[in-house]
């Protein structure tokens, strides 16, 4: 299961935090990129997912992150991701996701990249 809350970057307004935890995984992906389709659907263009609570990703999990970016980049807005540690952190490296939407050690710094 993953939980999440959202948010409007106080310094960035154009800017809306999705704070993620538990898992994203095969049983929760297709949820979070409901989510997001919501919030692009709301005109939300640049979405920056904080990882800081967030314990597992797997493949299902990355693949809903490609998917969650390509709709946004259609729109003219992006996907970034801050806070990733441990084993999220290591996955999104290994698979060169720091390519793709940049890994940010801070809300703050991923909020003024995008």
């Amino acid at each position: 299961m993953i939980n999440y809350t959202t948010y409007n970057h106080a310094e960035f307004p154009d800017v809306l935090v999705v704070e993620a935890g538990g898992k994203l995984d095969s049983h929760s992906s297709q949820f979070l990129l409901d989510c997001i389709q919501g919030i692009v659907e709301h005109g939300n263009k640049k979405v920056l997912l904080d990882c800081e609570d967030l314990d597992l990703i797997n493949s299902m999990g990355l693949a809903t992150l490609v998917r969650a970016n390509s709709r946004l980049k259609k729109l003219g807005g992006s996907l970034a991701i801050a806070n990733a540690h441990g084993v999220v952190a290591d996955v999104l490296k290994v698979v060169h996701f720091d390519r793709l939407f940049g890994l940010y050690s801070s809300v703050d710094e991923a909020a003024s990249a995008i």
